[in-house]
């Protein structure tokens, strides 16, 4: 397929992938990152014998990305293109906004902490066990800066999720349906790491990944409805979600109590977003975040 017939400005409206672009887009995304997760949780057991370097894993990382760029192309042609990217620059949308996305998962896993302490009968720290000992709180505050921008960096998927899904969702079904189904779809996309001996979520529970993830996917609708579709906040909110995870002992191996929490938690923000905003839109402005071709 040639790069002119990708980007052409005038789609054909009869193929498969503009008259069900999202089923196609989903098909294409999975076909491009489960072969890579498989073979990698293959060679986590020793059925294959090698397990795929971090550069590969990094480029598997960001087919989602991709997918979304060559899927927009293919549909809609340069401006398609142009405007998804446009929302990468989505960034005046008030300090509040920046500081919910850096911090606000910070906030449910110290909470999910101290319910846990609150119900349980051995304390628990917060800090993971994990951390390297900081000689003063500059190098404490670097080591997280370092960790956030890393995690921002190598995340290639809300360009996918948010920047193309989200929005082409949001214009058939109301953003409640819409969270709903791109957070199923969402969980599916990491179900390989379930079977990767090595990664954060073996020997997890895939359920409540799920729900945590639709919960999750709810919060971020909210926050994108709220900031004009900032595919920016997004990224920093995904980041953080990662980065936070790390800092406070709330990832793999965490206690029952805290892993139930952090099911719990988010669950309940996403429940108070709902309640307070309405299915509809999940926005104080009545209206959410629609595609227009």
């Amino acid at each position: 397929m040639t790069t002119s017939v990708l980007l052409s400005e005038k789609p054909n409206p009869s193929s498969l992938a503009n008259k069900y672009p999202l089923p196609v887009f989903f098909l294409l995304v999975f076909g491009l990152t489960w072969p890579f997760m498989i073979v990698d949780a293959l060679g986590s057991h020793e059925i294959l014998p090698f397990r795929l370097p971090d550069l590969l894993l990094l480029v598997m990382s960001y087919m989602p990305t991709l997918t979304a760029v060559i899927f927009t192309g293919w549909t809609e042609g340069k401006a398609g293109i142009r405007a998804l990217f446009r929302k990468l620059l989505i960034g005046r949308v008030g300090l509040h906004w920046y500081i919910f996305a850096i911090f606000g998962f910070a906030a449910i896993c110290a909470g999910a902490i101290e319910l846990a302490n609150v119900v349980g009968e051995s304390p628990i720290p917060f800090l993971s066990e994990n951390l390297p000992k900081f000689l003063s709180p500059l190098e404490a505050f670097l080591f997280f800066m370092f960790i956030f921008i890393v995690s921002t960096l190598v995340n290639g998927e809300e360009l996918a999720w948010r920047g193309f899904a989200l929005p082409r969702l949001q214009a058939k079904y109301n953003a409640l349906t819409s969270s709903l189904i791109l957070g199923v779809i969402w969980g599916l996309f990491h179900l390989p790491l379930f079977f990767t001996l090595t990664s954060s979520q073996a020997g997890t529970s895939f359920v409540g990944f799920l729900i945590s993830t639709i919960s999750l996917t709810i919060i971020f609708t909210w926050m994108y409805n709220h900031t004009r579709g900032s595919v920016l906040l997004a990224y920093l909110l995904h980041g953080s979600a990662n980065t936070w995870t790390r800092i406070f002992a709330v990832g793999h191996n965490a206690d029952p109590l805290v892993s139930g929490a952090m099911i719990g938690l988010p669950l309940l923000v996403a429940v108070i977003l709902v309640v307070t905003f309405g299915a509809k839109n999940l926005s104080r402005h009545q209206k959410r975040i629609q595609h227009s071709p």
